[in-house]
């Protein structure tokens, strides 16, 4: 992150779900935020699982997904892609929310957190990137296509078209602030209940990872058995509940 919090000129996410469950007059809102490459997409079967006890809000960030269009040729700043976050959730008066990433979109969560304190009432980071001996591209890429042999093949279906939608032109413009971005030091700035999840087979965000991030926000680590680096894709009951449990706040 940047001393300078002054927003980005205007730029908006892209907000492909907004469900109220059953709960969502009295349960939190929850904001998912997807990684690089890909989209909101790969969040389907987290979103029931959350909307049983509140509303839950995705997005598709610029250059990606249904924001493919919104693009420039030097890519955005980790920053830059908060901000556009932030002024969709104004759009929708949305305050407080409980903001999930996945894998890049941690980095973007924590970046929301400390630039617009007002839309977080707790972070959960899920598969979050990347460790500080992985920051290089060859090493990321290597760790991507090893984790797509241990997804279920409807996982990899999402991922691999969202990959061919993004195109490698925007991968590449959008990589290096993803490896910029030292997720352990930003972390410590958050003052908000966070929560660190992983799936027990994700060769990505490993173990030790995942213990370090924990420690550094003073909050819990967990890994679901028997998923890998899609663990809400993989596990999403039990990934909301951990959601639950460990970053949203009783209202």
């Amino acid at each position: 992150m940047t001393d300078d919090h002054e927003p980005s000129p205007t730029l908006s996410a892209v907000v492909t779900v907004d469900k109220r469950g059953p709960g969502a007059a009295d349960g939190p809102t929850f904001v998912l935020i997807h990684g690089i490459g890909v989209s909101s997409r790969y969040f389907e079967r987290l979103v029931p699982a959350l909307a049983e006890e509140g509303r839950v809000v995705a997005v598709d960030l610029p250059g990606f997904g249904k924001a493919r269009e919104l693009r420039r040729v030097r890519g955005f700043s980790i920053e830059e892609f908060a901000d556009a976050v932030a002024f969709a959730l104004d759009g929708l008066g949305i305050v407080d929310a409980v903001i999930v990433g996945h894998s890049m979109g941690t980095q973007v969560a924590i970046a929301l957190a400390d630039r617009r304190p007002d839309l977080v009432q707790g972070l959960a980071l899920l598969g979050p990137v990347m460790a500080p001996q992985d920051r290089n591209a060859l090493k990321a890429g290597l760790l991507l296509g090893i984790d797509m042999f241990r997804e279920d093949a409807r996982g990899n279906r999402i991922v691999i078209g969202d990959y061919l939608h993004c195109g490698i032109r925007w991968y590449l413009a959008t990589l290096p602030a993803m490896l910029a971005f030292e997720t352990e030091r930003e972390l410590e700035q958050c003052r908000v209940p966070v929560v660190v999840i992983r799936g027990a087979r994700d060769p990505i965000a490993r173990d030790p990872w995942v213990g370090q991030l924990a420690t550094s926000s003073g909050g819990a680590g967990t890994s679901v058995p028997g998923v890998a680096h899609l663990v809400m894709h993989g596990a999403p009951w039990r990934t909301a509940a951990l959601i639950r449990q460990g970053a949203a706040v009783p209202r």
